[in-house]
């Protein structure tokens, strides 16, 4: 009896000890092939895509975007409330810890806060509304508003507003961003520029069970086509942005499965309103009748995508009688008449030699405004250099895009229409008073009906007064092994990788 229950007990150890390595196979890193690499880890002095979608996986917000994009969850607060006048922001903060152990406190929130609202932070104006910080007890802070600024709330739910641990920033300045620390759910192990981020699971992460990975290895790839031959090959597990082209051919493939979702984004051509012609409105518009979208959507990004009618995604307020630009060559030749180019003219546009659908997407514009009499001709430039050529207005037009990192559409709008702000209507220097004077009002204006007429008013005065030649909202796709579980892109195009599994 005694030598039965010996071997009963054996088995039952050897089934757990089984379990456990079987757990520990499944909880491996995933290899992530994606085009953009980050430029900086510091969240108040990065505005691209590939340094706040690694941010985010580093670092917590007090409350973020719900995956549905419509609303906003808990993050480090665990519950808030807003006085009835939005003067007053009350949050609870849950107990949490840094990726080192330190735990998170209200005195890093008011810190990181600050920081995030000072004059060394591009992203400063979004906070420097909130003038006031009481912290009561351990797990209590009170923002306090001057007077009323709508968005104030949901800045919070920014990447520029992550929790940083104070008394390690302070101690260590700039060097923190080396090696930094966050509550997100990874830890940075690694960074290669311009080859590799290593990110492991962080120990203390205050969401039990998550990540469900033990870490995550990003490699960058610039090519579309070279991120598909690394799936293939099984060198990656998960790829960003295949090209389209391919994506029929990925999905029919054993093992492999496809995704896309149309998130809060849009593409355009900038056109620098200080170089004429492009300081005509005539012109401008000329521009947006002479392309064909729907054209560019089936033959470029076959079929995943929609028509655009202003450089602001469908999101929040958006107006849903607001119709594109027509395709109308016709209506384009007489309004370059009108402005006296009859003859056309030529121009140089920026492209980014990086991305595959817009090296096709800038052919196909050169031929469709060619056949209008605008000759245009193509210079492929590297990303980050791009970004910098046209913030310093050393350009004609360039072919480029933006996100939102948030659900309201405060902040793109300020982004790509008002004038001045952070980038001055993106680069453009378009300037139109009375769009200023709508954001302002929208501003102070409590969310609801007269809000969103506001909206909808710039929108309106944005589309007609054309600093960009609108394009579309694209899908962001994806391709992954099928035993990788859980992964999507959020409207806000950003992604969470606490949330993906391995299958058994």
């Amino acid at each position: 009896m005694r030598e039965r229950m010996k071997a009963f007990l054996l088995a039952g150890c050897l089934a757990v000890s089984s379990l456990a390595l079987s757990a520990s196979a499944e909880a491996r890193t995933l290899r992530v092939a994606m085009g953009t690499d980050a430029v900086s880890f510091d969240p108040i002095a990065t505005s691209d895509n590939g340094s706040i979608w690694t941010q985010l996986l580093i670092y917590d917000t007090l409350i973020r975007p719900d995956k549905a994009g419509t609303g906003l969850e808990p993050g480090l607060a665990k519950s808030w409330t807003v006085s009835p006048d939005g003067l007053t922001l009350t949050f609870q903060l849950r107990e949490a810890k840094f990726s080192d152990g330190t735990p998170v406190t209200p005195q890093d929130v008011e810190y990181s806060l600050r920081r995030a609202a000072s004059e060394k932070s591009d992203w400063g104006r979004f906070f420097r509304p909130i003038t006031g910080f009481k912290i009561q007890g351990d797990h209590e802070i009170v923002m306090t508003l001057d007077k009323p600024f709508t968005p104030a709330f949901n800045n919070l739910a920014l990447f520029s507003a992550a929790i940083l641990p104070k008394a390690k920033l302070e101690a260590e300045g700039d060097a923190f961003f080396e090696h930094p620390v966050g509550s997100g759910p990874f830890v940075l192990k690694q960074w290669s520029r311009g080859s590799k981020i290593v990110l492991a699971a962080n120990p203390n992460y205050w969401q039990a069970g998550k990540p469900g990975i033990e870490g995550a290895e990003l490699d960058i790839v610039a090519e579309g086509a070279a991120r598909v031959l690394k799936l293939e090959a099984g060198e990656s597990d998960l790829i960003l942005d295949p090209p389209l082209n391919q994506m029929k051919a990925l999905e029919a493939k054993d093992g492999i499965s496809v995704g896309q979702v149309v998130p809060y984004r849009s593409d355009f051509v900038m056109l620098n309103t200080t170089k004429p012609p492009f300081d005509q409105e005539k012109v401008r518009q000329a521009l947006n009748y002479a392309v064909d979208k729907e054209g560019l959507i089936k033959g470029v990004l076959y079929g995943a995508g929609k028509v655009a009618a202003t450089a602001m995604p469908v999101m929040a307020y958006a107006d849903p009688g607001l119709e594109p630009y027509p395709y109308d060559p016709a209506k384009a030749k007489a309004l370059l008449a009108e402005a006296g180019l009859g003859n056309g003219f030529s121009t140089t546009m920026l492209v980014n030699s990086s991305n595959a659908a817009h090296r096709n997407v800038a052919v196909a514009l050169q031929a469709m405004l060619g056949a209008v009499g605008v000759k245009i001709d193509i210079q492929m430039i590297e990303g980050g250099t791009m970004w910098e050529t046209t913030k310093a207005g050393n350009y004609e037009t360039a072919l480029s895009f933006a996100t939102s990192d948030t659900i309201d559409p405060d902040q793109l709008i300020g982004f790509l229409a008002v004038n001045p702000e952070r980038a001055n209507a993106y680069h453009t220097q378009w300037k139109n008073e009375q769009l200023n004077a709508l954001y302002a009002e929208e501003r102070s204006t409590v969310d609801g009906d007269k809000r969103g007429q506001q909206f909808q008013e710039m929108i309106r005065l944005f589309k007609e007064g054309a600093p960009d030649i609108f394009l579309y909202h694209p899908a962001s796709a994806w391709a992954v092994h099928d035993d990788v579980k859980g992964f999507e892109i959020l409207p806000t195009s950003n992604f969470r990788l606490e949330d993906v599994t391995f299958a058994d």
